[in-house]
Formats: C-alpha cells, structure tokens, sequence
C-alpha cells in the first residue's frame, strides 16, 4: 500500500501497545512512556544517523561522544588524547595544578632567560606576604621568617645569618657577641688595647663586663646586669643583678639577697623584718626592750614589756589576752598523762592554788582546791539587771536537763522551772526522817505501814459503825463514794438523794460518760409530766415555752430534726383555730373582729412561695406540683414532673 496516499486523522491521540508510541491530545510524542511530558519525550536509548540541530542541548548524566568535540572554531577537544585547544585561557586559575614552566613568557627577550613577573608580593611557606619576597613569616612583626624590602632594600631574617665573608663597612652593625667568634679568625694585632688612657669616657654594653682583677675606683650610675669580682670603693647608683665577690664601702639601699647568705652585723635598724624562721642560739637570748607584733598591725600576737600578751589583739589591756570576733578556742592538752591548769597563789602546783584537772583518772574532768576554803558558784555577780538565769546540770548526749537551780532557791530534780523550794519529778527515796514545817498534799496514793493521827480525826474517819462529821469538805480533785449520797436526809434511797433540797448546776449529763455539751445533755429516754420553758405554769400535759403550747401530747403532731410533722388528720391553722382543712391560711393576718369573711384584711394577710433565682432553681430536689416564684424572670413556676412552666 506504498503507492497509495493515505491520511489519519486521531482526535484524541494514537497509543501503539501500552508506551510503545503515544501522541496524546495536546501534541505531544512518548516513547517508553504514556505520559509525554515534552513534544517528543523518549524513555530509553535514542540513535540518530545524521545531523542533528538544536538550539540548546540540557545533558543531566554523562555524555560519551566517540570523536572528537569542537566548539565553535577556536575550541577543540581531542577525544584520543584529551588536550583541550584554544587561542586563549581566561579566568580565575587558583585551582589548576602541573602548571609547567614553559607556560611562562618571558616578557623581557633581550635578557636572555625567562621571567617571572608578580604584580604583588611573592611569598614562599606563607599564604599572607607582608614583604615584597618574604620567606616564612613576616620578620619585621615578630614572625620566624625571611624578609626582603623592595622600598627601603633591607634585609631582614628572624634567624642566624651566616657567609663565608661579610663585605662592607661595619659601622653599622650592633650587638656583636665575641663569643660566636671563632677563635683565631681576629688577628691577636688587630684587637684593640685598652689602657687608663685609651679608655674611653663612657662605654655601654648589653651583655656582661668581666674583670678578674676586679674593679678599682668610683662607680657613679646605675649598673644593670652581673658584676663579677671585687668592687673596691664608692659605688653610687643603683646595682640591678647580681653582685660576686667583694664589696667594700657603704650602702644605702639595699633591695634583697637571695640564696643562703649568712649575714653577720652588730645592730639591725629596720622598719620591717620579714622572715620564714628566726633562730635564737642555744647559748643566745633575743630581747624585744619595748614591743613584738606578729600580724598585721600585731593582731595576730603581740608582747610588750609591760609583760601582758595579747592573741588577736595588738594592745592587751591585762597580763594574758585572747580576743577574736568569732569563735575563740583556748586548748591544754597532754597527749597521755595528766592536762592541768594551776590558779592560785604559790608556784607550781602548791596548797593555795585551784586546780582545772583532766585525766587524774580515765575519762575525769576534776575542780580542785587544794586550800582550806571553800569553792564557791556565784551567779549574776556584776551590776543589777533582769533575766536572771539559772544553775544547770544538763547530760550532753540528749541534752536533756537534770537539775536546775534558779537564782531565787527553788531546786528542780527533772524540772526546769520548779514551782516550789524542792520540785521533784519522778520517784524519790528518803531512807532517813523526814520534817515538813508546813501542810502536805499527796494528789496520788499514800502507801504507808503506820500513819499517826490525832485522836479527833483517828476516830471520826476510822469509825466503822457510826456516821462520820465534817463540818466543811473540800475535796480538790476526784471523790469517790462506794454508797449512797444523801443531800438534806440521813437515810438515801437512791445513789443521789437531794429530796427537798436544790441544786444549781452549770450542765447535767445523764446516761453520758462525756461532759454534757449542753447545759441537759440526756442519752436516752427522759419522761416528763409536762415541760416548760421560761415560764412556771404547765397543765401537766405538753411542753411550754413562755405560756405557749408547743406540742401536745396526743401522738398526731411531732417536732423533730427541724421538721414538724403533722400526721393522721392533724392540720396547722394560721389565723383561727378552727380549721377547715389540712393547711388553714383563710384568716391569716386578720384581727379577731376581722374574721367573718369578706370582712377586712390585716397587712400581712399573703403568703409568699420560695424565692429563687435559675441558678438556684437547678439545685431544687423536684417534686410534681412544686411552687416557686422566679425573681429572675419575675413569674411564678411550678414543676409538672417534667420542667418548670410559667404561670398564665
């Protein structure tokens, strides 16, 4: 069908199999793909046999071309053996590397060799050149390094220079040290003699004079170094460094020694002394004749001779003095045998002296006096004044306070504060007579094989088979009575018999055994003809408050828990007593000649519902028929069982 001319028209696209070839609706050509996402978008391996043009070529991966490449006319890379050709390379090459040295061009022909032309400075070991040809560091700024200077033409290195030769005049060069000079390499000839008069006026040098006959005459200026050998005469001005030797003549500054000289003089007249240890002879006495300070300002230690010594003060005002602002700790220690401290009036440890003794025995802490006197405990013994304290025996490990002993007499066996002369608390033991001037009370029990008492109370309280006579009984704490009490009568009949008599009491429990919360307090049932309050007329029947019937006792109307109930057909009047039904208020608030009906109203006659707001309408335990008059919408409510409804 080649000879035949055929035309296809495909509206919506031409799909060959799945992504063989796929032209969609919009024009565009897919191979290997459905979705052509360009004119002609090829999934795979393309080949074009010819010559293929384009105005932009964008390759995403490595491209591999057989032959050769040409850009252009002036670029050519060879394919075979990858040099890259063109008249002229321009750009930044910081990064290009085997650069040969044939590369350079010589931009001056007539010199005969090739040239290497900087336009700034070049620098070898060193990315930052501060001179025009440095090597290493910048030498004029404390670097280790080279420097050469295209400006001044100097030369300047951090190190040693060294040359077979050095060539010029030498009038300016400084700071020569012989010893780096070979010996030998100055003719013995050529080395000046100095001599009384060839010596110059003034010589200055850096380094260090040395003369082993030492030095004779008048030093005038400051001498800053070593001097080594024998100075005789004045030397004026100050020596900075060490002196050797021999220095005959007056100082009159002397700034320090160091090592371990020894140092011999007379008298030593000094502002300031300072030393690590000072060392007084065995056979030697030092004397301070007026006053020794060890501290700052002697506050440390001080000694006059006025023979008082002070610690922490620089003038005591008694013979032995401590003085700190904090905690002060004073210590006479024997590592194992006795520690004592002697006061008295007789050298040693003599019979008129009070001794401080620790360890006479294991563990002891002994007050001594050794005199015929007494030992004496003196409390409050300065001026007058208030708080005054007390003697105390306290045991350390739980702090607790055995005996105290206060300034007004009073003596406490574990009390702190007695109340009486002698405040025991605990049990006591008298094994020998004891004499009370004054009364006794024993709260407790008294436990004793014989008590003597006089014949009177002997046979009243001791009378077994008659009646025992008091005129007054006070009875502090509890009373205890195994029989019957009878108030007003001799023969009770019942544990408490007041027949005839009153009483006045402050509260009444009965059946309890707690104190009555309330002036009557009774536990159980309590029966009462009748009962009135504030008044003293009852008909035998009911409970009265002020005259006024309460409740009657006819088993129909009870008051209970804040609520009245009114039960079988009992009803509540307000305003009559004759009721009509179970709630009366057709009366109420009317005057007695008001009460026919229709005639005249009193002004309280209404009856007013709760008053509630929404809030506190949610909170209503509900019941069918319930009434309340909302203050919130002004209406009166009441609840159908379901909600609360307005009234119309």
């Amino acid at each position: 069908m080649a000879n035949y001319r055929k035309s296809f028209n495909f509206r919506n696209g031409v799909q060959v199999d799945n992504d063989n070839l796929v032209v969609n609706s919009v024009g565009n050509v897919g191979i290997g793909t459905t979705v052509p996402t360009e004119l002609l978008d090829v999934r795979g391996t393309a080949k074009v046999v010819g010559l293929v043009t384009a105005s932009n070529i964008f390759v995403t991966g490595v491209s591999t071309f057989s032959s050769d490449v040409r850009i252009g006319t002036g670029i050519t890379i060879d394919a075979s053996s990858g040099i890259i050709t063109a008249t002229q390379f321009f750009g930044d090459g910081a990064t290009l590397s085997n650069l040969p040295t044939s590369q350079w061009i010589d931009i001056d022909v007539g010199l005969g060799f090739t040239s290497i032309y900087a336009a700034g400075n070049v620098g070898v070991g060193t990315t930052d050149p501060r001179n025009s040809f440095q090597i290493g560091g910048d030498p004029y700024n404390s670097g280790n390094g080279v420097g050469f200077s295209s400006v001044t033409g100097n030369i300047k290195t951090s190190g040693i220079v060294s040359a077979t030769s050095f060539s010029g005049a030498g009038a300016g060069l400084t700071s020569l040290n012989a010893s780096n000079i070979s010996s030998g390499t100055i003719a013995a000839a050529r080395v000046p003699q100095l001599n009384n008069s060839s010596m110059p006026d003034n010589i200055s040098v850096s380094g260090i004079v040395t003369a082993t006959g030492g030095f004779v005459g008048a030093v005038t200026g400051n001498v800053t170094g070593n001097v080594t050998g024998d100075v005789t005469g004045d030397l004026t001005g100050d020596v900075t460094g060490n002196v050797t030797g021999n220095v005959v003549g007056i100082a009159s500054t002397a700034r320090s020694l160091t090592g371990t000289p020894n140092i011999t003089v007379g008298v030593v007249t000094a502002t300031k002394l300072i030393a690590n240890v000072i060392e007084v002879p065995s056979t030697g006495i030092t004397t301070i004749s007026q006053l020794l300070h060890v501290g700052t300002g002697g506050t440390a230690l001080s000694a006059s001779s006025a023979g008082r010594t002070g610690i922490g003060t620089a003038n005591p005002t008694s013979e032995f003095q401590i003085r700190k602002t904090a905690n002060v700790l004073a210590e006479v220690i024997s590592d194992s045998g006795q520690a004592q401290v002697s006061i008295g009036q007789s050298v040693g440890v003599g019979n008129s002296t009070g001794i401080l003794r620790f360890g006479s025995t294991a563990s002891t802490f002994d007050v001594i006096n050794r005199d015929t006197g007494n030992i004496n405990m003196i409390l409050h013994g300065g001026g007058s004044g208030i708080d005054t304290g007390r003697f105390d025996w306290i045991y350390g490990q739980t702090n607790a306070e055995l005996m105290s002993l206060t300034y007004g007499g009073r003596l406490g066996i574990g009390r702190t504060n007695p109340d009486t002369n002698l405040h025991v608390v605990g049990t006591s033991t008298v094994t020998g007579n004891s004499w009370f001037g004054g009364n006794v009370t024993i709260t407790g029990t008294l436990s004793a094989g014989t008590i003597s008492l006089p014949d009177l109370i002997s046979a009243n309280i001791s009378n077994t088979s008659g009646i025992s006579t008091f005129f007054d009984a006070n009875v502090i704490n509890d009373l205890t009575v195994d029989a019957d009490i009878g108030i007003g009568t001799d023969n009770p009949v019942v544990n408490l018999d007041a027949r005839g008599r009153t009483a006045i009491i402050g509260s009444l429990g009965i059946n309890t055994t707690t104190q009555a919360t309330a002036s009557l307090e009774v536990i159980g049932q309590a029966l009462f003809d009748s009962v009135g309050i504030g008044t003293t007329t009852t008909d035998g029947e009911g409970f009265y408050v002020n005259g006024s019937s309460i409740v009657q006792h006819d088993a129909t109307t009870t008051l209970y828990d804040s609520v009245l109930y009114i039960r079988d057909n009992g009803a509540i009047g307000v305003g009559t007593t004759a009721v009509r039904c179970q709630v009366d208020f057709g009366d109420a608030g009317k005057t007695a000649a008001e009460i026919n009906p229709g005639e005249g109203t009193g002004s309280r006659a209404f009856m007013l519902p709760p008053r509630l707001t929404n809030t506190q309408r949610a909170g209503l335990t509900t019941e069918t028929g319930a009434m309340i008059y909302n203050t919130d919408t002004n209406k009166f409510q009441g609840f159908d069982g379901t909600a609360w409804r307005d009234f119309h």
